[in-house]
């Protein structure tokens, strides 16, 4: 018989051999079930994480900052766009899956030859995605989303797509964007990616860092083969920041269909004279779908090119700038064609060129205020000084002829100004000298570029004898005086230097410079530096261009009790007229080739008196400035007004 206590001990050891036992079993359970884990079930998970798999990152572009006129008013935005893409390996038969797309929806020309050029670019044989179009409608989202089982091998994404909902009443001025090419600067870090849209013109291209954003990043994980077995969002975007112009598209439209329409009229297309006209001019660009102009011969004829621009003179802001002809900025959007693209880069009146900050004219008379300010200024000539212009001035063996072909008789300086006397300008240059004039158009701001928010101005030319010694190694002449002293020869200016120096005169104590972004702070400016009385004086010379009875736009005043405009009219030459068609009597503007007419100026300012806004109308080939120029510019202040 055993003993008690052994008894114990057998029963202790027989407990613990059977909890080890226990304990044995389930470790090598558990292991065994997490090795079947491991090797089974999550085989895949493990897989990504092998040293043949790499991370791919991607860059994801922010939402494109909005361009907003003064009132909020959309000038460029975004809107949902479709892409369409195929999930390419190298067993599919690429062509019958693109017929079988194309049997569906229609797909772009050139997007299928992109197609084809990057799947001709691939580097590896590794699946990869590889872009169709992005030009895809909802309707065709849908109707190949309804036959999904028919293309597995296609997927949709969503982008965003840049549209200018006021197309070309802004188009100058909001520019538009682009892929990114070699040919662009690289502005910001992310330029050079494939696939980004950078700003290419105007605004959009200024601020295109600040419209921009901040790119985002996607962390693709993909297996050797190139699956992708992950992919998150590793950074993400910032929106770009919305900027604000200073343009009040109301007055914008007003100011380019008043422009366009100069003083044509408008007739329906329905008309069957109109109907014949129109066979032969395929190039045509319309009013719009059931108008066009007409002249007095009631001959079809294209819309009026040129400029109009309204600045507000005391801070600069930039109202309207519009310029004609233009182009709709969406187009680009849909990516371009070379037949659209080649047709725009052709045509003889250039859309593209914004002629409000690019193009350059000669300022005609509207400058004859900046050369009485120099002759006032360097003490040369005072108010009453007179000079007599008998239709003429002689200059060596040439005669210099002033517009007025029987003269103006004998006129002091502000009869002078307000009947447009080339002859009293004459004389006053050549006393005053070209060095002096120049510094005075420097001084109101012509001949200089602007730290204005667009890359496409010009700085047009203030000559002076340095100038011409340096350009053409000769001597400036006397003659060339006479002829500056009119705002003619070599001197060129753009027509947002006309409104700049008319804002100077206006303003009369600050040198006002333009911007077309709205301020939210007083910016400070130089002072003028121009005696006050002096200015006074100009801007009364100028009101008597309107309200004078032999004011050169006596005809075209706002006529309102509080409101009324000043300004200078401007008929600049295009061909000399020479001395035999003098004799044979002018010929009338309207009736020579277009390139040879005349060009219609005005510069002027509203009100008279308090001045808040100026003006610069430039017509092409318009005619006289009295008679094209001037009404547009009335009719502008009589909308700004809401007269």
């Amino acid at each position: 018989m055993k003993h008690k206590s052994q008894k114990l001990l057998e029963q202790t050891l027989s407990r613990r051999f059977i909890f080890l036992s226990l304990l044995k079993g389930v470790v090598i359970g558990s292991i065994s079930w997490r090795l079947f884990d491991l090797q089974m079930i999550e085989n895949q998970k493990y897989e990504k994480l092998s040293d043949d798999n790499q991370f791919n990152y991607h860059i994801i572009p922010p939402e494109r900052g909005r361009i907003l006129d003064r009132q909020m008013r959309l000038l460029a935005g975004n809107m949902d766009g479709f892409s369409l893409v195929l999930i390419w390996n190298k067993e599919q038969d690429v062509d019958q899956i693109i017929r079988r797309i194309s049997n569906v929806i229609k797909i772009n020309k050139r997007d299928i030859k992109n197609f084809y050029v990057q799947l001709k670019n691939k580097r590896n044989n590794f699946p990869q995605e590889i872009l169709i179009t992005k030009n895809l409608s909802q309707k065709d989202v849908s109707k190949l989303a309804v036959r999904n089982i028919e293309f597995p091998e296609i997927r949709f994404s969503m982008s965003k797509k840049r549209v200018y909902p006021q197309g070309i009443i802004a188009g100058h001025i909001t520019g538009y964007t682009g892929a990114f090419s070699k040919l662009d600067k690289i502005h910001g870090e992310t330029a050079t990616f494939s696939g980004i849209n950078i700003g290419k013109r105007g605004l959009e291209k200024f601020f295109d860092t600040q419209l921009r954003g901040k790119f985002g990043r996607k962390r693709n994980e993909v297996t050797s083969r190139g699956h992708i077995v992950d992919s998150q969002v590793y950074e993400d975007t910032k929106p770009g920041k919305d900027i604000q112009t200073s343009l009040d598209m109301r007055l914008q439209a007003f100011a380019l269909e008043r422009l366009e329409k100069g003083n044509y009229d408008l007739i329906s297309v329905q008309n069957y004279k109109i109907k014949e006209q129109l066979k032969n001019k395929h190039d045509l660009t319309l009013a719009n779908d059931k108008y066009v102009y007409i002249d007095k011969n009631r001959k079809v004829v294209y819309p009026q090119t040129g400029s109009i621009i309204v600045m507000d003179i005391e801070n600069g802001e930039i109202l309207c700038c519009v310029s004609s002809p233009g182009f709709n900025p969406n187009i680009f959007s849909n990516d371009l064609d070379l037949d659209q693209w080649t047709k725009i880069k052709n045509n003889s009146k250039a859309p593209l060129l914004n002629r409000s900050m690019s193009g350059v004219y000669p300022p005609g008379s509207t400058i004859k205020m900046a050369v009485a300010l120099a002759g006032l200024e360097s003490g040369i000539i005072d108010y009453k000084t007179k000079f007599f212009c008998e239709g003429f001035k002689e200059f060596g063996t040439s005669n210099f002829h002033c517009w007025a072909k029987n003269g103006h008789g004998n006129l002091n300086l502000m009869q002078a100004i307000e009947q447009s006397c080339d002859v009293y300008f004459y004389e006053m240059g050549t006393k005053i000298g070209i060095d002096r004039i120049a510094l005075m158009m420097k001084k109101l701001g012509l001949g200089e570029i602007y730290d204005i928010e667009i890359d496409d101005s010009s700085k047009g030319v203030v000559p002076n004898i340095e100038w011409k010694l340096k350009r053409d190694g000769i001597n400036w002449t006397l003659g060339e005086t006479l002829n500056a002293s009119i705002g003619q020869g070599y001197i060129l200016t753009t027509p947002l230097q006309l409104v700049t120096m008319t804002s100077r005169i206006a303003n009369g104590k600050y040198s006002i410079s333009p911007t077309l972004i709205k301020t939210h702070s007083n910016k400070s400016f130089k002072n003028l530096n121009i005696n006050q009385e002096h200015l006074k004086f100009v801007r009364r010379s100028m009101e008597e261009v309107i309200v004078g009875e032999k004011g050169t736009a006596k005809n075209y005043k706002i006529g309102t009790k509080n409101i009324e405009m000043a300004g200078k009219t401007g008929t600049v030459q295009v061909v000399r007229i020479s001395e035999l068609e003098r004799e044979k009597g002018l010929i009338k503007n309207e009736d020579r080739p277009w390139k040879k007419r005349d060009h219609a100026l005005f510069v002027g300012y509203a009100p008279v008196s308090k001045p808040k806004y100026a003006i610069s109308v430039v017509v092409e080939h318009g005619g006289s400035g009295s008679t094209v120029a001037a009404p547009i510019a009335r009719d502008i202040f009589k909308n700004l007004f809401r007269l």
